[in-house]
């Protein structure tokens, strides 16, 4: 596995972790529980991170509420739950470089793109990889991952996909086809590929030269 420039550059790879999962993420709040899990680190190394990068007037948080169930056996007049308030993070708008902060660290992600196609290796015989939607900051695209692949194994493409969520820090949206059937829908134009393909999208693989 490569080396992490941006956890490298910033001296600590946790704020590095949480740092582009707000990024890849934009305009959206999360507790330190789901930024813990996104960035694949433990809570209390999301909690430090965060108090750290609130320092530097990277990131606010709010307190909200939420309700959460209580033990049936204390089940009262409340239906079995109860109020409960935390803390909900996100990226502080008004911190003067952030646009060139967010350019920064989407321009030095793709050295770690290599490693997509290096893990999606192990889930078939690949033909085509195709990055499109978070990855090019833009979440209305139907997918952010396109697969094209013969004797693919579902499960180990699932399994491959949630590994590489905490390198990016988000979670990652995934459409797989056979060989053939991509190849097909290009030709018809499907909606899909068009919805991908006539907007900002990344080819890290095109063995079958249909791209």
């Amino acid at each position: 596995m490569k080396q992490d420039f941006l956890a490298t550059f910033i001296g600590n790879p946790n704020q590095a972790r949480i740092l582009r999962t707000f990024i890849f993420n934009e305009g959206e709040r999360f507790t330190t529980k789901q930024l813990a899990r996104l960035a694949g680190i433990s809570g209390e190394s999301a909690q430090d991170a965060l108090e750290n990068l609130k320092a530097m007037h990277l990131v606010r948080s709010v307190s909200v509420q939420t309700v959460v169930a209580k033990p049936a056996k204390g089940a009262s007049a409340s239906n079995g739950k109860k109020d409960h308030i935390e803390k909900a993070w996100f990226m502080n708008p008004e911190f003067e470089h952030l646009k060139a902060l967010v350019r920064f660290v989407r321009d030095i992600s793709p050295v770690r793109y290599d490693e997509i196609v290096e893990a999606l290796k192990r889930t078939g015989k690949l033909s085509t990889v195709v990055l499109s939607g978070s990855f090019m900051g833009d979440k209305s695209r139907p997918a952010d991952i396109l697969v094209a692949a013969d004797s693919l194994n579902e499960a180990r493409l699932e399994t491959a996909v949630r590994q590489l969520e905490p390198m990016f820090g988000r979670e990652i949206r995934y459409a797989v086809f056979s060989t053939p059937e991509f190849r097909y829908r290009l030709t018809v134009q499907d909606k899909m590929l068009r919805d991908t393909f006539d907007f900002p999208h990344l080819v890290l693989l095109d063995r079958s030269g249909m791209l």
